[in-house]
């Protein structure tokens, strides 16, 4: 696919969709989905797998290597979505999402009861790493779907709008929830040591994540034309050179590996803080996630406003160009100011929405969950890169781990700077 092609693309999405979307329904499904993300970012100390974990597992007495496997694992859960793309037809789509988050919601409980049990690290950091390869293949179906059911049950312009909300409002539940996982691992609730204080943390995301799968049953979404379902050989087959055919789509997905490449440097990062500012990771574990997802609100708002006037590609650039300079900042600042690190981290985290939207409106009504989740295999792929950063400060030290991150940076934008760049339709 060339640059018109990918365009022409992009404006027979959104006009597939505007004619029988109503704007209460609109209205409706923006709603969902963005009290949606509100639940996911308030229960982001345990659902945004990485700085947690890795505070716990090194409680625990593993190495870095070890402390960066839960996020290593929840990547490699990723692949999920596109075997569910070729098997579940268009009318299950929303109840995907609720199954999804049912599981998730059982996975946080059992973690939480072995916490509590004060089992031995030998089967706590297993099961630790064992939940998030689980929410890696539940989360992934959830996120992808949720998108998909907002790209057909809301126009273009309703879209764009509805993400520059959610991403503007929802990092602000995740500050509340970050800042009540610094509470809890503060030991700021008498009688919440640890590990109680990790267990209570994994017990909150389970009223997030079952309430997550009941609202996601009320989208009202309109009927699109099923594909014929073939062998899954055969689908895989078509949908890889389909999606590898499109330039951009390619362009799209070798980005978005390096981005995530990039990004799983954060655990690490998290562990930093022990060099940086001498202070335990689990102590600063609260008020990292509170400078990362507060920054994200501040990003939600300006991706939102530059995806509106310089269309698709600009947020996608400067999510990943706001990654590498968290890792500049990391390699060259000490003391409390080191932190902000995380600010950085946290907005330039928001580009992973833009890929799939991007993605998205590449796609038809009737191959973007396909599409999307094809993108999304680019978190599998790179599920090597958090054990890889710490295997390389393991042997080398952190510079080595900082070194590669700006090279992944430097590779990404070579790939998103070769994206057309014009605006999507918002028809």
């Amino acid at each position: 696919m060339d640059d018109e092609t990918a365009a022409r693309a992009m404006e027979s999405h959104g006009a597939g969709i505007a004619p029988v979307v109503t704007p209460d329904i609109e209205r409706r499904n923006s709603l969902i989905f963005m009290l949606s993300w509100l639940l996911t970012y308030f229960a982001a100390p345990v659902l945004y797998v990485g700085v947690v974990q890795a505070a716990l597992c090194d409680k625990l007495g593993a190495s870095a290597t070890i402390a960066n496997l839960p996020a290593s694992a929840f990547l490699f859960g990723s692949f999920a979505p596109i075997l569910l793309a070729w098997k579940i037809p268009l009318r299950l789509e929303q109840s995907v999402i609720v199954w999804a988050n049912t599981v998730t919601a059982a996975s946080l409980a059992l973690v939480s009861v072995a916490l509590a049990l004060s089992l031995p690290a030998s089967v706590q950091i297993p099961i630790v790493i064992g939940q998030s390869f689980i929410y890696g293949l539940f989360g992934s179906v959830s996120s992808i779907y949720m998108y998909q059911c907002l790209g057909r049950g809301t126009t273009s312009e309703g879209r764009t709008r509805t993400l520059k909300m959610t991403f503007a409002l929802g990092p602000v539940a995740a500050v509340a929830g970050s800042l009540t996982s610094q509470v809890v691992l503060n030991r700021g609730i008498p009688g919440i040591d640890y590990p109680y204080d990790f267990a209570l943390l994994y017990f909150i995301g389970v009223p997030c994540t079952a309430a997550i799968a009941w609202v996601n049953r009320g989208y009202r979404l309109p009927p699109a034309v099923e594909e014929a379902r073939r062998p899954l050989a055969g689908y895989m087959t078509e949908s890889l050179r389909s999606y590898f055919g499109s330039r951009p789509l390619a362009l799209l997905w070798y980005g978005y590996v390096l981005w995530f490449c990039t990004l799983n440097a954060m655990p690490n990062l998290s562990l930093y803080a022990r060099e940086a500012i001498g202070r335990d990771p689990k102590e600063l574990s609260g008020i990292i996630n509170m400078l990362r997802f507060g920054f994200k609100s501040g990003a939600g708002w300006l991706l939102g406003v530059l995806a509106n006037r310089r269309g698709d590609r600009a947020p996608v650039a400067l999510g990943l160009l706001l990654l590498g300079l968290a890792v500049v900042w990391t390699w060259g600042v000490k003391g409390y100011p080191y932190l902000l690190a995380f600010g950085l981290m946290g907005a330039g985290e928001l580009g992973s929405a833009y890929f799939l939207i991007y993605g998205l409106a590449l796609s038809s009504p009737e191959t973007g969950a396909r599409n999307l989740a094809i993108l999304t295999l680019a978190t599998p792929v790179s599920s090597i890169a958090p054990a890889l950063h710490g295997w390389l400060t393991d042997l080398y030290g952190f510079p080595a781990s900082f070194a590669f991150a700006c090279l992944t940076t430097i590779l990404g934008m070579w790939c998103v700077l070769k994206l057309p760049a014009g605006k999507a339709s918002r028809g």
